[in-house]
């Protein structure tokens, strides 16, 4: 690495002062270290402060004749090493006696420093550690009475605020209770209704079911009623018939009674068709009864006419008198 000449050169003028030169070499070698001098730079530095100190020591020599150049130069080199090993062995100068300008500008310095001591302890340090006075005691007391005043009118405030809010508070809670039993006895009664009401319809759809599957029984129960009571009505029809013809064709053997024999009733199975329901002679029958039995005896042996007329003899079928009567009334 190339020598820096520039901090050897430096290096070498601090070396030569006086206050430097009288230190160990080992310090010096050390501070030359840590402004970053590499050992080669070190050597070089105290080569050229050690010669250039020798030089000044030692007296001029005389000149050599001009003959003899080279041994003046082979004779100089001996004579620097020497040089530097003589200002390794010398012993460091005493201490220059101190005259009365040195003790007052070390007196004025003590001075200016002890004041500068003394003014930033009274203006900074003193305020800190001094006791108070009665007028800051009684200031601070007034301070504290009126912090203590303020505190206890905050607490008086926050205590009746607080009573606010209690007393607000319970009536929201007493509403709010009386709204949540209000709310829980509405919803019990449509829970009630609810239920009542999903009672009545499965009732319902159950009476429904029932009605839906009982009715095509009644249809076929009905049906087959009205079939029998049909079949019923056309026999007694036929029966009727058959008893017309009967009457039609059957001749009178005795006089005809006062009073009429009543009409063939139906059979009493026969729905709808009873004694009650058939027309009952009136009374012109009664009246027409001594009629026919002048007829009857004035003809004799001849056959009893019929109401109905005789088909037997051919001649056309009359309408009973008492039928007549009906139909007049």
């Amino acid at each position: 690495m190339a020598i820096r000449e520039a901090l050897v050169a430096s290096a070498a003028q601090f070396l030569q002062e006086a206050s430097v030169a009288q230190s160990p070499v080992e310090n010096r070698i050390a501070f030359l270290r840590q402004k970053n001098l590499t050992q080669e730079e070190i050597d070089a530095a105290l080569a050229r402060a050690n010669s250039s100190s020798a030089q000044a020591a030692a007296p001029e020599p005389a000149p050599a004749p001009a003959s003899a150049p080279a041994q003046q130069a082979y004779a100089s080199q001996p004579q620097s090493q020497y040089a530097q090993y003589q200002y390794y062995s010398q012993q460091p100068p005493p201490v220059p006696d101190r005259d009365w300008r040195d003790w007052f500008i070390m007196a004025t310095v003590m001075g200016g420093v002890g004041y500068g001591l003394y003014a930033l302890g009274k203006r900074y340090v003193y305020p800190l550690i001094a006791p108070p006075t009665p007028s800051q005691l009684e200031e601070d007391k007034a301070h504290l009475d009126a912090q203590f005043d303020r505190a206890f009118t905050l607490v008086e405030q926050l205590a009746k605020d607080t009573e606010k809010l209690k007393a607000a508070e319970q009536e929201r809670t007493e509403k709010l209770d009386a709204a949540l039993a209000e709310l829980d006895s509405v919803i019990t009664e449509m829970k009630t209704s609810s239920r009542d009401r999903q009672d009545k319809m499965r009732d319902l759809r159950e009476e429904v079911r029932v009605l839906t599957n009982k009715i095509p029984n009644l249809v076929d129960e009905q049906k087959n009623a009205t079939d029998t009571r049909l079949k019923e009505i056309n026999a007694e029809l036929l029966s009727l018939k058959t008893l017309i013809t009967r009457v039609t064709s059957t001749p009178v053997a005795a006089p005809a009674p006062a009073v009429p024999a009543p009409a063939p009733t139906a059979s009493a199975s026969t729905p709808g068709l009873t004694v009650s329901s058939l027309p009952s002679p009136p009374a012109a029958t009664a009246a027409a009864s001594p009629e026919i039995a002048a007829e009857a005896s004035a003809t004799g042996s001849a056959p009893r006419a019929s109401p109905f007329g005789n088909a037997a003899s051919g001649g056309k079928a009359k309408i009973p008198a008492w039928q007549l009567a009906a139909e007049g009334s």
